[in-house]
């Protein structure tokens, strides 16, 4: 019995570290999509990096569903 205690401990801080690490990189992420934005010639918009803005926020997407996932688990 203390055994299973244990592993419900383990999982639960395991969900936590995912979710605080999955939070950490929408962070970065946020920053990398400011900068990538403020890098963008607004003269000459052909020559934009756009892959670096796209990739922030598919990234920024993923995380979201991953802990919106972390959190249904949670709870059943």
């Amino acid at each position: 019995m203390v055994m299973k205690n244990k592993k419900i401990g383990i999982s639960k801080l395991n969900k936590m570290t995912k979710q605080t690490w999955a939070y950490i990189v929408i962070i970065v992420g946020f920053m990398l999509l400011i900068w990538n934005i403020s890098e963008l010639d607004f003269d000459n918009l052909k020559k934009g990096p756009f892959s670096g803005i796209v990739s922030n926020i598919l990234l920024i997407a993923a995380m979201i569903v991953s802990i919106r996932n972390l959190k249904k688990k949670e709870n059943i």
